[in-house]
């Protein structure tokens, strides 16, 4: 079946990440408009409003959330620093990775970088993720045309390797490695780059032909995201040593991981068949765990969860988006 890059879905420019897979089934939510039950023997939402009406793509180890356009911490809405117009990652320095005018940019705490593009012909520009040493990891390309993922830190972009085809970078740890996709004719491929710019392919679920794509990473080289199988989309999970597992809640009809962090702790969304959408939170080797849309809201997303296990994202309702985080 015929898939869109994701990259290419509609949703605002800067978030094209870990919102990234998440978001999309967000925007299918709102265009259906309809309240549907919740699957039962989810964990109930326990979710806090954060008083903002979009969805929040991040949350660093203390607590510091960014939406698309705005900064929450300890309560306070604020708007972004340094200029951003849109933000995709906060580091647990504070610092922000987005965008200024749909221009790739980065705010290190005190002025902003603006970034560029891989190639000089590339019409548009997104930022995936900024990791904790100040390495922000994007995509940039022509619309209906190829992609290139990139790297850059300390004022040089870097193109990272591709298979022939577009790439998109998704995110990147402390250690430098960097995991997306890298396209093969019309095949999407889960990819993970190395420090040293080496591109590893991550397989697949069943005979490993499939398509797929590596959305987070964790420090340890552990990477998560999601794989068609069947014409199925299911949650995938990759040991550092690109085993894969999937990890999809049982019941459901698809499962997309949106990010990871070091404890090993994935969340993403899914749809139980007939019911609303849902959050999941998956730990290592344990089953997934649904979570519930709260009352009156017709879907939830988790796009981004810290090391303390906080998770943020957005409830859908009859009047749009609204920020929130949950901890279960």
């Amino acid at each position: 079946m015929p898939r869109p890059e994701p990259t290419a879905l509609p949703r605002t420019p800067a978030r094209r990440q870990r919102a990234r897979t998440a978001l999309a089934v967000v925007t299918a939510a709102v265009a259906l408009a309809v309240t549907l039950p919740t699957a039962a023997g989810a964990t109930p939402p326990a979710v806090r409003p954060l008083g903002v009406d979009e969805c929040a793509v991040d949350v660093n180890d203390h607590g510091v959330v960014v939406t698309d356009t705005h900064l929450v911490d300890r309560g306070r809405v604020l708007p972004l620093p340094g200029g951003l117009t849109s933000a995709a990652a906060i580091n647990d320095r504070g610092q922000i990775a987005g965008l200024v005018d749909g221009h790739a940019a980065f705010w290190d705490g005190r002025r902003l970088h603006r970034i560029g593009v891989a190639d000089p012909t590339d019409t548009f520009e997104t930022v995936s993720a900024v990791s904790g040493r100040g390495e922000v990891v994007g995509t940039s390309g022509t619309f209906g045309g190829e992609r290139h993922a990139w790297r850059w830190r300390d004022g040089v972009l870097t193109p990272l390797a591709s298979l022939g085809g577009s790439t998109g970078a998704n995110d990147v740890n402390d250690a430098g490695q960097v995991v997306g996709d890298a396209w093969v004719g019309t095949r999407q491929v889960p990819a993970r780059w190395e420090p040293d710019g080496t591109l590893t392919t991550l397989p697949t679920l069943g005979d490993g032909t499939g398509d797929g794509l590596a959305a987070a990473l964790d420090s340890h080289g552990r990477s998560a995201g999601y794989a068609y199988t069947d014409g199925v989309m299911h949650a995938t999970r990759w040991t550092a040593g690109t085993t894969v597992t999937d990890v999809t809640p049982a019941g459901t009809s698809f499962g997309i991981v949106a990010d990871l962090n070091d404890r090993g702790v994935a969340v993403g969304s899914t749809v139980p068949a007939g019911l609303a959408q849902h959050a999941f939170v998956q730990h290592p080797g344990a089953p997934a765990r649904l979570v519930a849309p709260p009352e009156g809201a017709d879907a939830i997303v988790l796009s981004a969860v810290n090391d303390l296990g906080l998770a943020v994202g957005c409830v859908v309702d009859e009047a749009g988006l609204h920020a929130v985080s949950w901890r279960g």
